[in-house]
């Protein structure tokens, strides 16, 4: 009885461990994921403005990305 109330302690142990780093790694990938499509909105914003004739520099003061950055999305 005692090996296996300790075979239980132990699978509940590895359990929430398991359980722990499963929402750890989620809230990464959450956080991940948001920057990567902030920044793709932001490189979108830079193209639309780049379409409509918005000066490099506007852009740039808008975006807060590089002027590199700006001619690569020409």
């Amino acid at each position: 009885m005692e090996k296996y109330r300790k075979s239980i302690l132990e699978y509940n142990d590895v359990r929430e461990v398991a359980d722990f780093a499963k929402e750890e790694g989620r809230a990464e990938g959450l956080e991940v994921g948001r920057a990567e499509g902030l920044e793709k909105g932001i490189e979108t914003i830079a193209h639309n403005c780049l379409k409509k004739g918005l000066p490099i520099e506007t852009i740039q003061e808008i975006t807060g990305l590089t002027i590199e950055q700006i001619n690569a999305l020409k």
